[in-house]
């Protein structure tokens, strides 16, 4: 909503300064996106009338005019396509000052062989407006050679304010100038509504007829005969182009300018062109088509509220006019529409048609249902000064179901309560009324809340608006009494936000994508039919942007995000995300939702440098940023297994395992789900269970550095090639006793030197003990207890000695 001062100074008094004012509005919950300042410094320029145009004899798109400034006539070349003879515009003479089109004086140019004394002027070239749409056009009584700075203020400051849904009152001049008159305590002067000439009464020219009453509560609707279409006087002009509205025509302007100024959305109608001069509000009919105002046929049904003649739709209800119906230059005889329409239906009809205008964004958020009969009225008033036509006598009002306004009750104990204040009550008093509410004293107030104040339902939101206008500096700062109750993160909290340090200390970066995927997902991954990853919840009102169903696994939004960096040219990436997958249960069921972390890393692991060579992400390097997550967490039972995912290369995968349970898995994207996804490379995936992770997570224990020194000793155990290196290492746990302090593999040995069918795994193992310095006759007694094991246990055997035998 973009607010004039300078208009917004006919409505309440303003003192402050325009960012003075921005201020004291965002404050108070209404914010100023950015404080505009229009171009002023212009001068030179007076009004001038167009008395001939001729073609341009080297130039196809110019034109050449002769202009009559009050003082002189003078040619110039001119390209505007609404140049006509007979026009008023603002013309710049020689000299002029133009700061919206350079800092230098205006000066005579040759244009394609022709010399141009001057220019006529748009509202860009004016600097109050970035709409080009040719030549501004000024009314036909303008006086000729007046300076353009007596009828129209080039100067003025307007706040761009960001409204929240909620407050629909604040789309409006009015409701802004409330705004202000409760805050800055200045008198505000609303405008008023009063018709100069009355004709035979409004019934007589039209019958309405309101088929659906809940679709169109109200319907108001005013007669005009005898309009003349032109040019709206310039300082309306000026005030809707500092709104961002383009002028179109007196009557139109009127309809657009009471809209900005009320809120209050309006639409005339030819009444010469109404078949059967009736209006009917409906629901359309099956494959019915309009043709809209912006030229584009609408297919509409039964979904879609339309005000239709005897004959047909003339009207989107609350969204768009109809061509067939409109003003055009031609239009004596106009009926205007001031109506009350359903928030949703108007929201639904505008997003399913891709249509939204300045009447549909009022419209959905809500528009005061008393507010149509003075809005009619005002707008009337307008277009019979305007236009020289004349009002028929009262309105058509279908109102079937008046709207009560809202009654609440406020206690001036629980407002300070509440806010920590201690406001008198004569002061809520004040502040409310100054909001428009009607207040009736008593133990209690009893607040009448006006209709135009949707958002005010019970005594909370009353006590909200005295805190806001009253100042939220006001509210001492303090603490509430507490009850005992210990603050802070929960045991699962404090450990997933371990989880996530721990990602990004091993340098990842975090990235967060939509919850959402597309059911194409599931088949570009390879999901089989039978995984319980195809049972996706759908929803209503999908986007296309970002997906018709419920993500069940966070793998593709990860897949995506790197894609977008690949082809931006980044390939180094180590990425996480975090959030829910979601699996849907029965029809009346909620969805299980599975807490996970998704990993990715693909490119180069180290860069190079003079020292090293570049180094590329593999399986290990994932592996070992799920080894640091169990190490943070001090999980214990943190082992690999074998593993297969459908989306996963064969033999390059493998099971995240806690205590036997299945916690994830990781491994390498397989080429052919790479391509499905418009990438090519190396990429390492991996998906945890965050709820096994953090439950299998434990309290450290810190133990001293051993006074003592240890025992080294290394082994190569041949095994048979299919048996895993954990199933190795469990024997030597198991059989190592209490001295056995750390086992790690070190080396994997295929080769001459091992039998066919047979891997070589070197382990290093550390023996030690708190109480004394081992000796070597102990740590050779617990290794001999661990070669038994694997002897026994796994049937494999130690390297050197298997030779040994051979040899005896």
């Amino acid at each position: 909503m973009r607010v004039s001062l300078e208009w917004l100074k006919e409505y309440v008094d303003i003192s402050m300064t325009a960012q003075e004012l921005a201020d004291a509005l965002s404050m108070s919950g209404t914010a100023v996106d950015r404080v505009l300042t229009l171009d002023g410094g212009v001068t030179g320029v007076v009004v001038a009338r167009v008395v001939e145009v001729k073609p341009h004899q080297n130039a196809d798109n110019l034109r050449i005019a002769v202009v009559d400034d009050g003082t002189s006539v003078r040619e110039i070349v001119c390209g505007a396509p609404n140049l006509e003879a007979g026009m008023m515009s603002p013309f710049a003479r020689e000299g002029a000052m133009l700061p919206a089109v350079s800092t230098k004086p205006l000066r005579k140019a040759r244009i394609r062989g022709v010399e141009s004394d001057g220019m006529l002027l748009s509202a860009v070239e004016l600097g109050i407006s970035d709409e080009r749409a040719g030549i501004l056009e000024l009314p036909p009584d303008t006086p000729l050679g007046v300076d353009l700075s007596d009828i129209l203020p080039l100067e003025d400051v307007v706040l761009d304010l960001e409204i929240t849904p909620n407050r629909p009152d604040c789309m409006s001049m009015t409701g802004v100038a409330r705004e202000v008159s409760a805050l800055t305590g200045a008198p505000i002067h609303m405008p008023v509504a009063g018709p100069r000439e009355k004709v035979s009464k409004a019934g007589e020219f039209a019958t309405i007829i309101v088929e659906d009453t809940e679709g169109c509560p109200r319907y108001t609707a005013m007669a005009v005969t005898g309009v003349t279409i032109g040019p709206s006087p310039a300082w309306m002009q000026r005030r809707l182009m500092a709104a961002g509205v383009r002028p179109i025509s007196n009557v139109v302007d009127v309809t657009n300018y009471v809209l900005l100024e009320t809120g209050q959305p309006l639409h005339v109608f030819d009444l010469d062109l109404l078949s059967g001069k009736s209006i009917v509000v409906r629901r359309a009919r099956p494959s019915e088509i309009m043709r809209t105002l912006d030229g584009v046929d609408r297919s509409l049904d039964d979904r879609s509220l339309v005000i239709a003649d005897a004959d047909k739709p003339v009207a989107l209800a609350g969204i768009m006019g109809g061509e067939g119906s409109h003003v055009t230059d031609h239009s004596t005889n106009l009926l205007i529409e001031s109506a009350h329409f359903d928030s949703t239906s108007i929201l639904l009809t505008s997003r399913r048609l891709g249509i939204r205008t300045e009447a549909s964004a009022r419209f959905e958020r809500g528009v005061d249902p008393s507010g149509t009969s003075f809005a009619a009225m005002r707008a009337s008033r307008l277009i019979v000064e305007l236009s020289g036509g004349r009002l028929a006598e009262g309105e058509i009002d279908v109102y079937p179901a008046p709207v009560p306004p809202r009654k609440i009750f406020l206690r001036p104990g629980r407002v300070n309560s509440v806010l920590g204040t201690d406001i008198a009550a004569s002061e809520m008093t004040k502040i409310l009324k100054s909001l428009g509410a009607g207040v009736e004293k008593g133990e209690a107030l009893s607040v009448t809340v006006p209709t135009y104040r949707r958002d005010l339902e019970r005594e909370i939101d009353l006590i909200e608006e005295i805190a806001r206008v009253c100042g939220y500096d006001r509210i001492r700062e303090s603490l509430p009494v507490g009850g005992g109750v210990k603050a802070g993160p929960t045991r699962e909290q404090s450990l997933f936000s371990t989880l996530v340090d721990t990602l990004v200390a091993q340098g990842l970066s975090q990235v967060v994508t939509y919850s959402f995927m597309n059911p194409g997902d599931l088949d570009s991954l390879e999901i089989p039919k039978s995984d319980e990853r195809r049972r996706v919840v759908a929803l209503l009102n999908p986007l296309a942007e970002t997906g018709e169903v419920m993500r069940t696994t966070l793998v593709p939004g990860l897949l995506r995000v790197a894609a977008g960096n690949i082809n931006r040219g980044k390939r180094d990436l180590s990425l996480f995300e975090t959030g829910r997958a979601f699996i849907a249960r029965g029809k009346d069921e909620l969805p299980r939702e599975i807490e996970s972390i998704a990993l990715l890393l693909c490119g180069s692991a180290d860069e190079a440098g003079w020292s090293r060579e570049n180094r590329a992400f593999d399986f290990f390097d994932l592996k070992g940023v799920i080894e640091n997550l169990g190490l943070s967490l001090a999980v214990e039972k943190l082992e690999f297994d074998t593993g297969r995912e459908p989306f996963l290369a064969a033999g390059r995968a493998a099971s995240v395992m806690i205590d036997g349970n299945v916690a994830g898995y990781i491994g390498q994207l397989h080429p052919r789900v790479a391509a499905a996804y418009d990438i090519d490379g190396e990429f390492y995936i991996g998906e945890i269970l965050t709820e096994i992770f953090v439950e299998s997570g434990m309290s450290r224990v810190y133990n001293p550095v051993g006074r003592y020194p240890g025992v080294k000793v290394d082994i190569a155990v041949v095994v048979e090639e299919n048996l895993g290196a954990r199933v190795v290492e469990e024997s030597i746990r198991e059989s190592g006793g209490t001295l056995l302090e750390s086992v790690r593999l070190f080396d994997v040995y295929r080769g001459p030197q091992v039998a066919g069918g047979k891997k070589s795994l070197a382990y290093a193992l550390e023996f030690g003990s708190s109480s004394g310095t081992l000796t070597d006759e102990q740590a050779h007694a617990e290794l001999k207890e661990i070669i038994a094991g694997l002897e026994k246990n796994l049937g494999a055997s130690i390297r050197g000695r298997e030779r040994e035998g051979e040899d005896s």
